[in-house]
């Protein structure tokens, strides 16, 4: 029987212990780091070595970088190493087998105090023979490693393949995860309906507290004289603590520049040799940047830019991708939303303006010209004088009950509860109906001259919101007849006609030249521009037309003509 010698006895028992703990570790344990460091400890114990240290393969930058130390200084975590340059290089380069008596022969050596020490390295392969990595161990002399200690090294190296295929696993369904959680809050922060400033720079804190990115800024773009520009004020991670005021880049500067000019995702795993890359004001050690563009259809609103020092892969675009676009969504429907309310503003005021001088300005200037001829018709007249002097009352309560309905218009709705708005004259259409408001309205604003005559004969009640608006044309027009024309006749006459309703309000006054601006302002007064423009908004909104006809010293006719409704009695 061949006698084995007691100490390869010692260290089989002890190489199955160490296996069997290993084994254990990749069962239970998955942070890689950890997994990776009990390994090189108990390959160093093992094979009676001094340090150890495992490195992953790094193919965006082909490099390999440290992963695991055991028994080496701290700055060797992390530490990166080129084709042939120290024992990983010349693993990374040869995917062989590297044993050597000098750790001193090697070309790069990162620790020059090693140099007499003994070394062995293999690399970590996949089954398919891909390398992911790099197992290295050293020992002060008089030891010097043999055939047997390369073989266990390699079986080493196999459980260290195990471990690290498990972990990239485990860690891209880890991100996989992470990226649904960022996607579902960025999702419910879009239906918040924040400001697109509030917005991004939370998305940017979202983003660095789920995934971890250490450096995320959003910039949108702003236009102004001297071009577009990324301006800089959400950030999050490390630029947050920096960067405590915003600043500006040219829209087409950088890597983002690259990502908003071209409208597309751009990821750089080495800034360092890309020309492009614009480093940050302030030193940041950034080796991989990720810029997304936000884009909705034709318009490109920012950037989410995300840099680090790992490379970035597909996943880490795509699902930066999903939360631009999201993005893009909110900030054009803010943008949409303040352009509907700024419209929804401006047409507010021109409903005031149309209101104001629909009624308010109409009988004030009523008003002022029963005013100016109150004491002449005293004067002549003390009866003509006291009818004047009441007809000025009654127009007084008129304007005053259009300003409080307008008033009233104008409060805040927890104001308005159970109160409808209410108009002057709109009021009597609703009581009496299109014909009698008129008769009404016609017997304040010219008790005598000139003589205002309704002819209806030919009409049919149309449901009351048109005739509210017709009703309000009709006002405008005799209104500037009564105060312009020097009419001795104003003439209201409406009629159906097949599927349209029609109504022309004509005077036999002075007439004007429509193509004379002056002539037309003295005609119709200073704020002829907005009577007009009233009158035709109206018609336009019932679907119809107004046109305004005149003629020097042969009057004026203002044809309304809008289409045809069925009504019945009780339709509103």
């Amino acid at each position: 029987m061949m006698h084995i010698p007691e100490r390869r006895k010692i260290r089989s028992s002890d190489a199955v212990e160490a296996f069997g703990r290993i084994l254990e570790d990749i069962a239970h344990q998955l942070a890689l780091r950890p997994l990776l460091t009990s390994i090189a400890r108990h390959a160093c114990d093992l094979l009676r070595a001094d340090d150890g240290a495992i490195g992953l393969y790094q193919p965006t930058r082909n490099v390999i970088r440290v992963e695991a130390i055991h028994r080496l200084p701290q700055f060797e975590l992390n530490a990166e190493f080129a084709s042939g340059l120290g024992l990983m290089g010349r693993i990374m380069q040869t995917r062989a087998p590297v044993v050597l008596d000098r750790y001193g022969d090697l070309e790069g050596m990162s620790l020059p105090e090693l140099a007499e020490n003994a070394v062995i390295g293999v690399p970590i392969l996949e089954a398919n023979g891909q390398l992911i990595g790099a197992f290295g161990i050293g020992a002060r002399p008089p030891r010097r490693f043999e055939a047997s200690d390369l073989t266990m090294l390699q079986l080493f190296a196999r459980h260290a393949s195990i471990a690290i295929q498990n972990a990239v696993r485990y860690e891209r369904e880890q991100r996989r995860s992470e990226r649904m959680v960022l996607i579902a809050q960025v999702s419910r922060l879009v239906s918040s309906e924040l400001e697109p400033d509030e917005l991004v720079a939370t998305t940017a804190d979202i983003i660095h507290s789920v995934l971890g990115y250490p450096n995320v800024v959003i910039p949108l773009i702003q236009s102004d004289d001297d071009g577009d520009h990324l301006l800089f004020r959400s950030h999050a991670g490390a630029y947050a603590q920096i960067f405590s005021n915003p600043y500006r880049m040219p829209a087409h500067h950088g890597i983002i520049g690259a990502a908003v000019t071209s409208r597309t995702s751009q990821m750089v795993n080495d800034v360092a040799s890309d020309p492009r890359y614009v480093p940050p004001p302030l030193p940041i050690d950034v080796t991989a940047e990720l810029a997304v563009p936000i884009v909705h259809g034709e318009e490109v609103y920012g950037c989410v830019n995300i840099e680090g020092k790992e490379p970035f892969d597909a996943d880490d675009m795509h699902s930066i991708e999903i939360i631009a676009d999201h993005l893009a969504v909110a900030i054009k429907n803010n943008r949409l939303w303040n352009e509907a309310r700024q419209a929804a503003v401006m047409r507010e005021r021109q409903r005031l303006a149309r209101d104001l001088h629909d009624s308010v300005s109409q009988a004030l200037s009523s008003i002022s010209m029963t005013a100016q001829s109150l004491v002449s018709a005293y004067q002549r007249d003390p009866a003509e004088g006291e009818r004047r002097a009441h007809r000025l009352e009654e127009l007084s309560r008129l304007a005053f009950a259009e300003m409080r309905a307008l008033l009233r218009e104008l409060r805040p709705a927890t104001h308005m509860a159970g109160v409808a708005p209410v108009k002057a004259g709109v009021d009597d259409v609703k009581a009496m109906g299109l014909q009698v408001a008129l008769r009404k309205l016609a017997s304040i604003l010219a008790p005598e001259t000139p003589s205002i005559r309704l002819d209806f004969n030919d009409y049919e009640s149309q449901p009351q919101h048109i005739e509210e608006e017709l009703y309000l044309v009709c006002r405008e027009a005799l209104s500037n007849a009564i105060r312009h024309s020097k009419a001795r006749i104003v003439r209201v006459r409406a009629s159906r006609n097949l599927d349209r309703v029609n109504i022309v309000v004509s005077d036999d006054g002075v007439g004007f030249d429509p193509a004379d601006q002056a002539a037309v302002a003295e005609a119709c007064g200073a704020d002829h521009g907005i009577g007009l423009q009233t009158m035709s908004e109206r018609a336009r909104a019932l679907g119809g037309t107004c046109h305004v006809a005149s003629r020097v010293g042969l009057g004026t006719a203002v044809d309304i003509s809008v289409p045809y409704h069925p009504f019945s009695p009780g339709e509103p």
